[in-house]
């Protein structure tokens, strides 16, 4: 949040979007303002615990820290949560009493792939907005709960065929590697001339008094905006546009192909996405959805004009992209290895170049069929410019004219 100064400096640029760069804090107010959950992994001593720890500052006494050990029982979990009595309700309606006292907005698990599975599965419940107790769901937080977790690179927790890894994914819609954005050497100068305690600072209290008002505004004032209709139409490309591929000429859908793809993809260069990236889901479109509407409310607060986020929508969807899909699990692994040195992030900038080539190819074409649509006439000749990836528009294009034309 603009003015907010917590322990954590970081200075390194993250993003730009609209002339303005994007640092560390910024992604966290985005995630925070979106109400989407945050994955913070790195190497020990990177900042991630000290960066989340000054989050909470935003919400005093309805934050709750979890340091993850693996021998932490849901039990204690309870008992950390003010529930210690769960076990002893003798009612759904005593059940809810105890539930209705959980009023935290914001939930940080440090060290997360500690906890065992049981206790895992509760923290991402709560990071969901709800608790679990005896197979019936509890809603907490008054409507807005997120969570922000932790852990190292060396626990392994990203790979695809591991049980944590697969819930990271489906679970924490934004993860940032902490060692790929290290501060810069002026950043360590000044954290390490200013106190040279190497613990994470629990005591700086946040000067503000804290900021929760103004975070639940700023979510409410995202989650209520209308989404502009050009990021919609990249959204949906990412979904089905995305997923075309041809292989011997012919279309092939990529989740179609299922194992076959990549190995049957021959297009291996770099830049292209064919062998390179699947379709994000839709849930992970409604997190970019999302995350690029924080980001443009993160900019208004930088002073940036209503016309200049409009002009740059595409990049904001696109950054939003970026750091959605990076640890999505929708990058072919074996070419980010040998084609990218193994960095994601690279990886991904090359998908999002290659997508906004593809979207300049059809800018045109794209707002003729808006126009057609809006119109509520059909014009085959505005439909057949959108063929091979772009084909799904057809679809969309055809429903948007009936649906404005009455059905006629």
């Amino acid at each position: 949040m603009e003015g907010h100064k917590g322990v954590y400096q970081n200075s390194t640029e993250l993003a730009n979007i609209a002339g303005k760069p994007l640092h560390m804090n910024d992604f966290v107010d985005a995630c925070l303002y979106g109400r989407l959950n945050l994955f913070l992994q790195g190497d020990t001593g990177s900042g991630k615990t000290q960066l989340a720890k000054d989050a909470m500052d935003y919400f005093p006494g309805k934050s709750m820290f979890v340091l993850g050990r693996n021998d932490m029982d849901t039990r204690e979990l309870f008992q950390q949560i003010n529930l210690g009595k769960i076990k002893t309700a003798s009612s759904s309606q005593e059940l809810k009493e105890l539930t209705d006292k959980i009023n935290y907005n914001l939930f940080v698990v440090d060290e997360l792939p500690n906890c065992v599975p049981a206790v895992r599965a509760q923290l991402f419940n709560l990071f969901d907005g709800f608790v679990e107790i005896n197979g019936k769901t509890f809603p907490i937080g008054n409507g807005y709960s997120v969570g922000i977790a932790t852990g190292n690179i060396g626990q392994k927790f990203t790979e695809s065929n591991n049980d944590l890894g697969r819930a990271l994914k489906d679970r924490m819609h934004v993860t940032i590697d902490t060692d790929y954005f290290k501060p810069t050497a002026w950043d360590t100068f000044n954290i390490l001339s200013g106190n040279t305690n190497p613990r994470v600072d629990f005591s700086k209290q946040s000067e503000d008094g804290g900021l929760e008002k103004e975070v639940l505004k700023a979510h409410n004032e995202v989650v209520s905006s209308e989404i502009p209709f050009e990021k919609m139409v990249v959204a949906n490309y990412l979904i089905h546009g995305l997923d075309y591929v041809e292989v011997g000429g012919r279309p092939y859908s990529k989740t179609k192909m299922k194992d076959a793809w990549p190995n049957q993809v021959t297009n291996h260069g770099q830049g292209s996405d064919e062998a390179l990236v699947l379709p994000v889901s839709p849930r992970a479109a409604k997190s970019i959805l999302r995350l690029s509407q924080s980001f443009d409310h993160v900019l208004k607060g930088k002073g940036v004009s209503e016309d200049k986020i409009r002009e740059n929508y595409f990049d904001s969807m696109m950054q939003a992209f970026k750091f959605v899909g990076a640890y999505s699990g929708i990058l072919n692994d074996m070419a980010v290895r040998e084609v990218y040195q193994n960095d994601k992030y690279s990886t991904m900038d090359a998908v999002v170049q290659a997508t906004r080539a593809q979207y300049e190819s059809q800018k045109e074409n794209i707002k003729a069929g808006i126009i057609m649509a809006e119109e509520g006439k059909k014009s085959k000749k505005i439909l057949d410019r959108f063929t091979g990836r772009w084909g799904f528009m057809r679809n969309f294009l055809e429903k948007a004219v009936e649906e404005n034309s009455g059905g006629k």
